[in-house]
């Protein structure tokens, strides 16, 4: 979930448009920015993971307490199944996925 900027303003090397830049990241002021911002971050990062946005309410930072990062595992019944700790310290992607290691399934194969 990409949330409203941390760090309005800082100035970063990102990936745009395939190549490294510097670039000023600004707090956003609407929608198609906000995407804007997710699709570089994502790039940037490298996430192999689907990035959503939050609206411009900030309605799900606020109920997750996402800022500046959290992760989340939601069961298929829609409850949360695991709630890490905020970061950044509390950010540990071994955590989760140790935790998904144990609390799933791999799919089987179909014949």
């Amino acid at each position: 979930m990409y949330i409203r900027e941390a760090h309005p303003d800082s100035v970063l090397f990102t990936i745009r448009d395939g190549a490294e830049t510097l670039l000023k990241i600004t707090q956003t002021e609407s929608a198609e920015k906000r995407a804007e911002n997710a699709q570089m971050c994502s790039a940037t990062l490298k996430l192999n993971v689907p990035t959503v946005l939050d609206g411009d309410d900030n309605r799900v930072n606020i109920a997750y307490a996402g800022w500046p990062d959290r992760l989340y595992v939601v069961g298929v019944d829609g409850r949360i199944a695991y709630q890490g700790g905020q970061g950044p310290s509390g950010f540990k992607v071994g955590e989760v996925e140790e935790w998904l290691k144990q609390n799933t399934k791999p799919k089987s194969a179909v014949p």
